[in-house]
Parts: structure tokens; sequence; C-alpha cells
């Protein structure tokens, strides 16, 4: 009996031991969410970090608090000031910025994003220097020995030219405010530069979680990062989302003409880099992209190989002290002027041979060099000129597209692909879909046109008799001069019809069709769980394609044949 009791006992020692412990572990864990470091959690962004992961905010200061005492209005302007930081358009966000400090200089969110905002910017005048800097000095002084502290010693650091210090710094700023995307950013360009990789990307995946996928610079990076590390698939699959975020991003576009050439498509590289240079003429970038067209080559395991003009820079770099040193080795001159002739330094080229000529006036085809110079020179200026004359047409189809009235149609909602189900009423679609831009032709019948060079787009929408989304019909017109059929698909129907797959899926292609009285029609054919689709050209019409979107459950279920759908096809 005595050894029964004494187990009971011992039992309920126990389990009072074991129930007090986890309702002290509980408390404690309570305790420490509402009193312990503060935290971020990341939601689900396309590239960032795995959902729910928590990051510490150390000593990031609480910008949220200063922004919330500020009246609505300069609350609104702040907040549109950091989404035109956020996608590249840094001069309009910095005028928004300077008048907020100056308005309220004690705000240290506006002077925050002030400062970053003249470090992104490609060109800053002295006074603008001179404004970073009394800012950073401002913030330093707020803000000593803390992440934003550390993160304005770093960029300093690297103005000096110390990169290694930079990078010390920057790691320590993260350390310290590991939840300000900017610093995370600005580690990751560091790290880049330092040709450490993973960690960069790492790094980028942070800043695009923290900035919730508005960070246009984060995606940027990370798809460059991925390029430069030889992982070309994933590089293309950030280019490709990425733009459908920030479409007019230069850095984004610049790769996605880099990726199509080394997969051999030059044609789609070239009016890639076409399309930059017509928003942005002066961009070095794409200029030298179309000069090396053809030339790139794809960055190995070791990284990015450069292009012929790269290399050539390389050989010049390597050759000119020893030409500088050995002055009468004339052999070495001509090689030098071949570089330079290879990297378009005419001039230099010019001088290297001339050298060579006056010294020796029977080297072999020295002559014959100082002509390939004069050559190469001429090609490179008309080439410049043609250039210029098709960036001043691209500018023309550019003004032409910005004098139409504005239409938001991103990629998903191509070819009369309008998000609202079969049978939504008038006002549903309208909710969604701005009625300014639609003009009523008839009865049920509601029309949108827009331009987008070089097609002229016009959507159809059709309502039935209780005003009810019945059917849409697509009209697509090539303007270009070049639209000729000789006897394969013109460029306009393979174009729309690889655009439609990607939305629809495979199609079923049906090959051209004889309907009778001289037409001709070459389609394609989709049916989907809502949607039958069915995409049409007519023979000896190269610059027009059709489409009609309908749908699936209120088609005929005896199904109708080919020729039978040009009427619909050609109703408006």
């Amino acid at each position: 009996m005595v050894n029964s009791s004494s187990a009971s006992r011992a039992a309920a020692y126990l389990f009072l031991v074991v129930f007090f412990g986890a309702l002290l572990a509980y408390g404690g864990y309570k305790l420490y969410n509402k009193y312990g470091p503060s935290k971020t959690v990341v939601d689900e962004v396309p590239f960032g970090l795995e959902a729910g992961t928590s990051i510490l905010n150390g000593d990031a200061p609480n910008f949220k608090a200063d922004v919330e005492r500020l009246p609505v209005q300069a609350q609104a302007e702040l907040r549109r000031a950091a989404e035109l930081s956020r996608s590249g358009a840094a001069k309009a966000a910095y005028e928004i910025y300077d008048a907020l400090v100056l308005l309220y200089p004690n705000v240290d969110a506006a002077v925050w994003g002030e400062v970053n905002t003249l470090f992104n910017m490609d060109s800053v005048s002295s006074t603008m220097r001179d404004r970073a800097d009394i800012l950073m000095g401002r913030l330093m002084n707020r803000y000593p020995n803390t992440g934003i502290g550390f993160y304005l010693d770093s960029r300093k650091s690297l103005m000096a030219g110390n990169l290694n210090v930079a990078t010390e710094l920057a790691k320590m700023a993260c350390s310290r405010s590991p939840a300000i995307y900017e610093l995370r950013l600005w580690y990751a360009e560091l790290l880049h530069k330092n040709s450490n990789l993973k960690d960069a990307a790492d790094e980028c995946r942070a800043a695009i979680s923290l900035s919730s996928g508005d960070s246009q610079r984060a995606y940027e990076l990370l798809a460059t990062v991925y390029h430069d590390g030889g992982l070309l698939d994933s590089a293309s699959n950030v280019v490709d989302y990425a733009l459908t975020q920030f479409p007019l991003s230069s850095e984004l576009l610049l790769l996605r003409g880099f990726l199509a050439e080394y997969n051999g498509k030059f044609d789609a590289a070239e009016k890639t880099y076409q399309r930059i240079l017509a928003f942005r003429p002066d961009y070095e970038k794409a200029r030298r992209a179309i000069a090396t067209l053809g030339e790139k080559s794809p960055p190995g395991k070791d990284g990015y190989a450069g292009s012929a003009r790269d290399r050539a820079q390389v050989a010049c770099d390597i050759l000119k002290p020893l030409a500088e040193r050995y002055p009468e080795n004339l052999p070495l001159r001509e090689a030098l002027g071949l570089a330079y002739l290879k990297n378009h330094s005419f001039d230099q080229a010019r001088r290297e041979f001339n050298y060579i000529l006056k010294n020796d006036p029977d080297y072999p085809d020295i002559k014959i060099r100082l002509n390939e110079v004069e050559q190469a020179r001429k090609v490179a200026i008309e080439e410049f000129n043609n250039g210029l004359t098709a960036n001043l047409n691209r500018a023309v189809d550019s003004l032409r597209e910005s004098m139409l009235p504005e239409q938001k149609h991103d990629f998903s909602t191509k070819l009369g692909h309008y998000l609202v189900r079969y049978g939504a009423s008038s006002q549903e679609f309208f909710k969604k879909y701005s009625l300014a831009n639609f003009k009523q032709v008839k009865r049920f019948v509601w029309q949108e046109s827009f331009y987008e060079n070089p097609y002229k787009h016009t959507y159809t929408v059709v309502f039935d008799d209780s005003n009810r989304f019945k059917e849409v019909h697509v009209l697509v017109y090539d303007s270009t001069e070049t639209s000729n059929h000789l006897g394969v698909a013109p460029e306009i129907f393979s174009r729309l019809l690889k655009q439609n797959s990607r939305i629809s899926g495979i199609s079923n292609n049906t090959g051209e069709t004889d309907c009778g009285n001289g037409v001709v029609m070459d389609a394609a054919v989709w049916e989907t769980r809502d949607n039958f689709e069915i995409l049409a050209r007519i023979v000896g019409k190269p610059a027009e394609v059709r489409m009609v979107r309908l749908d699936r459950n209120a088609m005929p279920s005896t199904g109708m044949k080919l020729c039978d759908y040009l009427p619909l096809l050609m109703e408006f």
C-alpha cells in the first residue's frame, strides 16, 4: 500500500510539473511575441522568400509613425513618390521627395526617400550631390551606429573606391536592420560586384519580399545575377515575370534581347533593343547591343564571356602598355591597331598604323590597314545614321500611340481576353473595364480601339438581348508597309497565333480552306473549359487578322464547319 501511494504521489507531481512547465512555456512564448524583438513576416511574392518567413526588424526606425502624423495629402504624395522610385521613375520621385522635405524637414521618411532616389538616378548635378551630402549627414546624426548609419557609410566608401570596405559595412548594416529592403538590395549589388552571385541572389530575393514585389531594381538585379551566373532559364523566368510588372525597364528588356540572341533569335533581339531606344535614345547599353548583334556569347560557369568588342577592349588594355614599353616593335603596334579597329576606336587605330608607316613605309600591308580603318569608319557612321532614322520613325509611332485614348491591356487581356465571365451584366463588365475606353456602335454592342506599334487593335464586345456578356470580336491590323504574303503565313498571323497560344494553350491548326467565291481562309481553333476561340486570316489580306471568342456552352452540339464561321468573323 505504501509503495502504491508513493507511486501515485510521484505521478501527480510529475503531471503538475509538466502542466505548469507547459503553461510557463506558453506564457513565455506569448510574452516574447508581445514584448520581444519585432519582426516582419513576408507574404507570398513571386521570386521572393518563402511565404511566412520572419525577418527581425532590428534597429530599423519606425518611419510609419512619422508619416501618420502628416496631413492626408502629404501622406498620399509620399506614397506616390515611393511607388515612382520603386518603379524606376527616379527623377519624378526626387521632385516629390524634395518638395516634401522642404515642407516637412523633420520627417525622416521623406529624407530617407530622397537620399535613396538620388543614389538611383543615372546622373546628378553638383547641386544634387551637395543636397545628398546634407541629407546623408542629417540621417547619420539621427541614426549613428545603426543599420542606416552603416549603410550610408558603405555608400560613401564605394564612392571613395573602397569596394571591400563598402561590402563589409553593407553586411553590418543588414545585420543591424535586416528588414529594410534598400539595405538588402545595396548589399546584393556589392556582392554582385564581388562575383558572390549565390549570396547576391539570396539578398535580391529578400529585397523583393520586403518591398512586396514593388522594387523594379530588385528584379533587374536578380535577373542579372542569374544571367551572369549562367542560370539562363532562371534569368528568363525572372525577366518574363518582371516585364509584366515593369514593362519599360531598360535593364530587363536588354536581358531579354541577350537571351534571344543566345537562342539565335537575332530579329527578336534587334527589335527588343530598338524598342529600348525608342523611349531611351541615349541608352548606351542598347546601342552597344545593336552594334554587337550576333557576336554575344552566353555566360559560362566562370561568368560572362563578353562580346567581340569587349574582348577587343581587353586586348587593347594588355597591348597598350607593351607597345609603349617597346616602341620599336612594329608588329606589336600592328596588333594594338587591329585591336583598336575591332573595338571601333578608329582614331587610335589610325594613329598606330600611321606610326608604323612613318617608321617603316615598306611595312607589309600597312596602307591596306589604313584603308580598312576608313572603310570601317564609314560603315559605322552609316549604321549610326540609319539607326537615327529608325528611331525617328519609332518616335512617330510612339507619338501616334500616345494620342489615342489610354487603354490598360496587360498580356492576359490581349486579343479580347476580358476577365469577365460569360453571362455577366454590362454593369459588371464596365465596372471592371472603363467605359471611357469604349464607344457604342449599336445596341448591345460596344467597341474599343488602341494602337500598339505597329498594330491597331479593335475589340468589339457583344451583349445579348438581356444585356448579358455574349462574345468578343477581334480585329488586328498591321499598319506597316511590309506585310506581304509570299506563300507563307504573314508575320502578324504567326505572332498573334503564338501570343494566343501562350494565353489559351496549344491550338488546332486547320490549314488553308477554300470557302468558295475566291475566299481562302487559314485558321486556328481553341476549345478551353469556358471558351471557343477561332483566329483566322483571309489569304490575300496579309495585314489583317480576325478572331472571335464565344461561350463554349452556347455552341451548337452538332458543331460547325470552318467556313461557317466566316460571317461571324467578318461581322465587325
